[in-house]
């Protein structure tokens, strides 16, 4: 059986999103018939119980907290905070990850796929390193960043970068590394493949749906719904999803329970049902823009990190969203937005249309396809 290991983390600074894509690509690979095993260091907001419900996971040892403020009280920023987020050196990592697989006797393994800022080729090459030359994994790597070397047999980008798509990673792979760039190459569910000729374009604005990942630290679901709370959008129903572990959750609640037509979800298995009946989305610019895109839903996407700046700016150019970035006026931009957009049918059935073509929902279908004819290739 073909195994595969999968280092991933969530955490309420990183959020959820890396592990969840990984685990939407190791259910197509299990799938297949692929043994798949999860290594995710244990922090406040991991999914390790969750991703417990259908694979194996080796936990790596919680460490103390690593600081996000400079001493300046200057939030840290690019490498520095994805360092932070890994909580130890990529040396301290690598050796964790090792000594977990030898206390399960792993044996060897057919693929090692990373998805995690904090990591590049000096952690790659020690994991590698770690294997029999024998039975030396090959590599996948998941990245959005493009700042730093990769030691990769294949490399997925997941995003659209308008004409520099094809050229970000020139000079940070080896020459052998295939590239998967762009959505079409999007780490969906089936159901989204499955809903993405099916869901006609919208033509009237009555739903909305308000996601900003499992934890949105700052809380741009609660400026969402003070912007919804406006009397002219009254009419609209809602609904909102957000993480139990978010450090807002209650006050989400709070703003729920007094607007009608609202209703707050748990986190769920998959958006696209949601995503499906509603006729627009206020969220962040991050991975959900892709299950967004592939079933026509128009959005207004809220710039919640630095990495998500260009993809967002993008897709306005593509015609297929509206953008803002946080201020003080946050939630009142939001609500001038969604005015716009009901009022404007002309424009809104276009967001629709233009969203629609940028993704298929296929892209873990190709990527399973891309692993699997590698291993066929080597085979013979």
């Amino acid at each position: 059986m073909i195994s595969i290991f999968i280092r991933a983390d969530a955490s309420l600074s990183i959020g959820s999103g890396h592990v969840m894509r990984c685990r939407t690509l190791a259910r197509e690979l299990k799938r297949r018939g692929a043994a798949i095993t999860f290594l995710c260091r244990r922090q406040p907001g991991d999914l390790i119980s969750l991703l417990e419900q259908e694979f194996p996971v080796l936990a790596l040892p919680e460490l103390p907290l690593a600081v996000t403020q400079s001493p300046e009280e200057q939030p840290l920023q690019s490498r520095e905070l994805y360092t932070a987020w890994l909580g130890c050196t990529q040396e301290q990592d690598a050796a964790d990850c090792l000594q977990a697989l030898r206390d399960t006797r792993y044996g060897s393994a057919s693929w090692l796929v990373v998805d995690h800022y904090g990591l590049d080729a000096t952690w790659q090459r020690q994991l590698l390193a770690g294997f029999a030359a024998s039975a030396a994994p090959k590599l996948l790597v998941i990245d959005d960043l493009a700042d730093r070397t990769h030691q990769a047999d294949l490399l997925l980008d997941q995003n659209f970068f308008g004409a520099a798509t094809e050229t970000r990673y020139a000079g940070l792979v080896p020459e052998h590394c295939r590239q998967m760039l762009g959505p079409h190459y999007a780490l969906l569910g089936p159901e989204y493949a499955q809903l993405h000729p099916l869901v006609p374009p919208r033509t009237e604005l009555r739903r909305v749906l308000v996601f900003f990942g499992g934890v949105d630290p700052d809380n741009l679901t609660g400026q969402a719904l003070k912007a919804l709370c406006a009397p002219e959008l009254a009419h609209l129903a809602v609904d909102v999803v957000l993480g139990m572990q978010s450090p807002h959750r209650r006050m989400a609640a709070e703003l729920v329970a007094h607007r009608p037509l609202t209703t707050l979800h748990d986190p769920l298995p998959s958006l696209a049902g949601l995503i499906t009946r509603a006729d627009l989305a206020i969220g962040a610019g991050g991975a959900t823009t892709w299950e967004r895109c592939c079933l026509g839903l128009p959005s207004v996407l809220v710039v919640c990190a630095f990495n998500q700046e260009q993809i967002s700016e993008e897709i306005v150019k593509l015609g297929a969203g509206v953008i803002l970035y946080p201020t003080e006026k946050t939630s009142r931009e939001i609500q001038e937005n969604i005015v716009m957009l009901s009022t404007n049918s002309e424009e809104y059935l276009q967001i629709s249309r233009r969203a629609k073509i940028i993704c298929d929902g296929l892209g873990v279908t190709r990527v399973s396809q891309e692993i699997d004819s590698t291993l066929s290739n080597t085979n013979n």
